[in-house]
């Protein structure tokens, strides 16, 4: 999308979309966000106030690409049911008639389910083990009958600016999940890779997005320890020594974005942006105004850093 003749909608705009659209009109592509209330996003992204769940009988500018990036009103599967379901037969109704777009569905590895220290690949069946990672899937099931060129993007944990729980938590000493895998991306890199998908001409039709470095969270809690001057968090991982979760391959958004257009390659560029790590005294006061916002869904038995798909300002 580097035609600056080309628009793109951003459905259910929220940080991730936000993000997105400013990086798309920087390279001179009209970005158009739609949401609830649009009147907040930032300047160079053209808003349009739009429920997509019900959008009665509006009808969105026509558009050579749009990216979707919902958050549900609650962590419950009634929540994702009416968020995602119901925006996306929205957002086609909306649409005109004749349009076909190119829609890039931003859904969660989420879907993949858990695994004690599998490698799992763009192939593997879905397997998804929450009724919200369910909805996840039936979401992605109906995107494809509804939009035939669509791109489903499957972000792994997402964390950046506004999700630094994990830097709280650490810097609080409450006990995480040492042997638990986490795979993650830094909301930035997450807006490169989606650019990547609208710039090429046959993109992979599902893409695991994830950064080069599928950590224990024992060694990220320990790097995050070490910056901010505390105690490592204390292990609650149950007996056993194998690792805990799913360790995501991703060799395919590697091949399509290459590690040299990665900000944060891996969980310690990243947090150590985060952080600032120029002053002790700067760690301190971006750790102590974490608000507990997630950088990661909640795994299925505690808060620690898993590989789904984080959650953002609702957008819908």
């Amino acid at each position: 999308m580097t035609d600056s003749a080309a628009t793109v909608l951003l459905a259910g705009c929220g940080d991730v979309g936000a993000a997105l659209g400013v990086r798309l009109a920087e390279r001179g592509v009209r970005a158009v966000g739609v949401r609830r209330r649009a009147d907040a996003l930032p300047e160079p992204i053209e808003p349009v106030s739009l429920d997509l769940i019900d959008p009665g009988d509006a009808v969105l500018p026509g558009a050579d690409a749009v990216v979707v990036t919902l958050t549900a009103d609650g962590r419950d599967a009634a929540a994702y049911e009416r968020t995602y379901l119901g925006a996306l037969r929205g957002l086609r109704r909306a649409l005109s008639s004749d349009a076909a777009p190119r829609v890039v569905l931003v859904s969660s590895t989420g879907v993949l389910g858990g695994a004690d220290g599998e490698v799992v690949t763009e192939a593997t069946p879905p397997d998804p083990q929450r009724a919200t990672a369910h909805v996840l899937l039936a979401a992605e099931e109906l995107a494809a009958e509804l939009f035939p060129d669509l791109v489903i993007v499957r972000p792994a944990g997402i964390y950046g600016p506004g999700r630094t729980s994990l830097i709280e938590r650490v810097r609080t000493g409450e006990p995480v999940t040492h042997r638990r895998v986490t795979n993650r991306i830094h909301r930035d890199d997450l807006v490169t890779v989606l650019t990547a998908v609208l710039d090429a001409p046959e993109p992979p039709r599902l893409l695991h997005a994830v950064d080069h470095d599928a950590a224990r969270l024992g060694d990220v809690v320990t790097h995050l320890a070490g910056r901010l001057g505390v105690a490592v968090p204390a292990d609650n991982s149950p007996a056993g020594d194998g690792p805990l979760g799913k360790i995501i391959d991703g060799a395919l958004v590697h091949s399509l974005v290459p590690r040299s257009r990665w900000r944060y390659p891996t969980f310690r560029e990243g947090y150590d942006a985060l952080l600032g790590t120029a002053s002790s005294s700067g760690e301190r006061d971006i750790a102590g105004r974490a608000s507990g916002v997630a950088d990661e869904h909640d795994s299925a038995k505690g808060r620690d850093a898993s590989s789904d798909a984080s959650t953002e300002p609702r957008g819908a």
